[in-house]
């Protein structure tokens, strides 16, 4: 299939998808990130700004703005369909200038339930499949503050993410999880909190303390059973970043045998076209959540078209429309398929908008160098600046927003 034709075709399908969402997604009873409302509104806001569509981007307000109504004194805590969650989410939402928000503002009631939860929960995990999401929140709310000790609020930061590393070693070392009826800790749940003591590393908090758990590290990552091959992706992704950051010589060669060996065991992994769909889905999501550069993954051979065919099948379409419930509209599902195809398409058109810049250019011409994320950089007067108030009734939607 040529690639206008996979372009139109997928398109058609995002719209679909989109209809589907606006006519369900109030209905849904989950205010969380992964499994409910605060997923389905990064779709839509990545949606609105891909079409330059106020339309999406004010209901994804107003689903943003019914997740802060139905915030209860119940609510979960953790990363799918609680706090941790939909903080991240909020977070997210304004990093990126899909909203203009003080986040110190708009998450103050969401940070004192999680500190006061994070200080006297006995176990911040919840299965053995639970993300990290205290460590993801927390590295959320310090991010572009990292450097500005002179804040208390960075200082108070920093000591929650202190205390979080402390929970990592009584997690990974002093296995404190089998105390409460969790007897093997997920692939997910390792990326999960590898990813963290990388970053905190990364930042120089407590190396000490990282150290001495990134040496028990290696015995859960050989034990612990994946859920499906974007979890191997992403953890022979992260142990290379391991490998990379650590001195000891040891420990080095270690990180980089296991990351070997978890290569080996994807080359051997053979999918099925069903399977390769929902590995490309977990893939992209966990592309969101971690903000690795993972495109060459998602897009490798024809990998995407393949699980494209099974999205743009009509018998399978209207198999999804008939299973379609409150549990499967996230990004768990088909939010989260809506956003696969939405990374797909906007990197099609990128590379189709860099190969004809390229083909209309004057002999000699060369390409602008590429910035850190691999796009070519513009010049300021490029940059396209942010829009006025768009005058929606949602508090959300009604926010500034900025054109991709």
């Amino acid at each position: 299939m040529n690639e206008l034709n996979l372009n139109e075709r997928i398109n058609d399908r995002l719209r679909r998808i989109a209809n589907v969402l606006l006519i369900n997604a109030s209905f849904i009873d989950n205010p969380g990130l992964l499994n409910g409302k605060m997923g389905i509104s990064i779709f839509f806001y990545r949606y609105g700004r891909y079409l330059d569509n106020k339309i999406y981007t004010d209901y994804a307000g107003e689903l943003i703005d019914e997740i802060y109504e139905e915030i209860a004194i119940n609510t979960p805590l953790n990363f799918a369909s609680g706090l941790t969650g939909i903080g991240w989410g909020i977070e997210y939402l304004v990093k990126n200038k899909f909203v203009d928000a003080d986040t110190d503002e708009a998450l103050a009631d969401i940070d004192n339930t999680v500190y006061r939860n994070m200080l006297n929960s006995p176990l911040l995990l919840e299965s053995e499949n639970d993300l990290f999401g205290y460590g993801h929140y927390c590295l959320s709310r310090l991010r572009g503050h990292e450097n500005d000790d002179d804040n208390l609020n960075t200082l108070i930061k920093k000591e929650h993410l202190i205390y979080l590393t402390d929970e990592c070693e009584r997690l990974l070392v002093h296995k404190r999880y089998l105390e409460f009826n969790i007897l093997q800790l997920s692939v997910a749940t390792i990326n999960s909190l590898l990813w963290f003591l990388l970053e905190i590393n990364r930042l120089g908090l407590f190396p000490s303390k990282v150290r001495k758990v990134l040496k028990y590290l290696p015995d859960y990552i050989s034990k612990g059973p994946a859920e499906n091959k974007a979890d191997l992706l992403i953890l022979h992704k992260l142990t290379k970043s391991a490998a990379a950051q650590l001195t000891d010589p040891d420990l080095k060669y270690q990180y980089l045998s296991l990351a070997e060996h978890i290569s080996e065991e994807i080359n051997i992994t053979k999918d099925s076209d069903d399977k390769r769909l929902a590995d490309l889905q977990s893939l992209n999501l966990q592309k969101l959540v971690y903000g690795m550069d993972i495109q060459d993954e998602l897009l490798k051979g024809d990998s995407f078209e393949k699980a494209f065919s099974i999205i743009d099948d009509e018998e399978t379409w209207n198999r999804t429309l008939d299973g379609i419930n409150k549990h499967n509209l996230g990004l768990t599902g088909l939010a989260g398929v809506g956003l696969l195809l939405l990374e797909a398409v906007s990197s099609f058109n990128n590379q189709f908008e860099r190969n004809y810049r390229y083909a209309s250019q004057p002999p000699g011409y060369q390409p602008l160098p590429t910035s850190p994320g691999g796009e070519e950089e513009e010049s300021s007067e490029a940059k396209v600046p942010l829009l006025g108030d768009t005058g929606g009734g949602s508090k959300w939607g009604g926010a500034r927003q900025q054109r991709s």
